[in-house]
């Protein structure tokens, strides 16, 4: 395995997946996680109305015979929506982020700038707070060398490690990227490429990247194509290095069964910010270029990268189980206009999309 770093090329090589629409109607979702009998485990992060304050959800779908996903439980609901528009000038609703499970336990991450952020247990219903903390934390990760859990916090790039009854750790500070834009880390996944025999299993993540700084004009789609980067946390010393770059805003991580690094890009360009007190009436990107997203497929032995599926609505999160990936996409004030792939104008809706992949990439 070569140390240096993938750089993305213009000019990707292309193996379109087949997939297909499996849940409509939500409210920004976000982390997603499939359990052992088929069950899909899905975090919404709420609609961010302001008449619907407490609309964050932790819901269970159960496939049918079909296949479907008809079943919807409602495991936990009344978390705390925040809609960032009149801070950011962009679809960003903050509330319930990621789902994950270690230590024979499923932990839920909660971003809430009003009563605090927590980490909740799901062991018992509704979930207990199991850590408070400060600003946003985004993924959780558990780590079963450390016995510990790991998040990542976009507003202070920082990573940081949760031990039970231990206050949180920060172990790794994440560097701004070149154009002096903050790095803004939101996933945290283990490296399953790590081939060491000794030493600690290091982490992979995501860096979306901040909005360039000078021009308030420019506020909600300031950013720089190409910058994004996925990198390596040496959990032992702190060593930050770069395994992927040249993305564009890198959201959701996950490895496929064959060790293959799926990446997920939120958007191509930048588009008609949103204004901070007022919700366009006709089709407005708002911040991101909607239906612009894409899955990557990334050999980090090889250093080849396939681009596996475009056109994504603003897609946050995924899980791979077997040779099945599912999506979350669709950020934003759910029924707001928006223009799709094709130019037509649709609602703005959350979704998850179920992907197969090739069966050799």
């Amino acid at each position: 395995m070569t140390n240096s770093p993938i750089v993305l090329s213009q000019q990707l090589s292309h193996q379109p997946c087949a997939s297909s629409i499996i849940l409509r109607g939500l409210n920004n979702p976000r982390g997603i996680k499939c359990k052992q009998d088929g069950s899909l485990l899905l975090v919404e992060a709420g609609s961010g109305d302001a008449e619907q304050v407490f609309s964050g959800r932790l819901l269970q779908f159960k496939p049918d015979a079909e296949g479907g996903y008809t079943k919807c439980e409602v495991l936990a609901d009344g978390f705390r929506s925040m809609n960032m528009q009149a801070r950011m000038c962009r679809d960003e609703i903050f509330g319930l982020a990621d789902i994950a499970y270690g230590d024979g336990r499923w932990l839920l991450s909660q971003t809430d700038y009003v009563s605090g952020s927590r980490i909740l247990d799901l062991s018992s219903l509704p979930p207990q707070p199991v850590i408070h903390s400060r600003g946003n934390l985004n993924a959780l990760c558990y780590h079963p060398q450390r016995q510990s859990w790991l998040t990542v916090k976009p507003d202070s790039n920082q990573a940081i490690e949760f031990k039970d009854g231990q206050p949180e750790a920060v172990v790794g500070v994440l560097p701004d990227l070149s154009g002096g834009q903050h790095a803004v880390p939101v996933m945290v996944i283990l490296d399953q490429n790590w081939q060491q025999t000794d030493g600690q299993q290091p982490v992979l993540i995501s860096l979306f990247s901040g909005e360039l700084q000078g021009d308030a004009s420019k506020t909600g789609i300031h950013f720089e194509k190409g910058v994004s980067k996925i990198v390596r946390l040496d959990l032992e010393t702190g060593v930050v290095s770069t395994v992927i770059e040249g993305l564009t805003l890198a959201t959701g991580m996950a490895f496929t069964e064959q060790g293959q690094l799926l990446v997920l890009e939120l958007c191509e360009n930048f588009l008609e910010a949103m204004p901070a007190d007022e919700i366009p009436q006709t089709a407005w990107h708002g911040g991101f270029k909607r239906y612009s997203g894409r899955l990557l497929c990334c050999d980090l032995e090889k250093h080849n990268v396939t681009c596996l599926a475009t056109h994504l609505d603003t897609p946050s999160n995924l899980c791979v189980a077997g040779n099945v990936v599912f999506i979350s996409e669709g950020m934003g004030l759910p029924g707001r206009p928006i223009a799709n792939a094709d130019g037509a104008t649709v609602a703005l809706e959350g979704y998850v999309r179920k992907l197969s992949l090739p069966a050799h990439l």
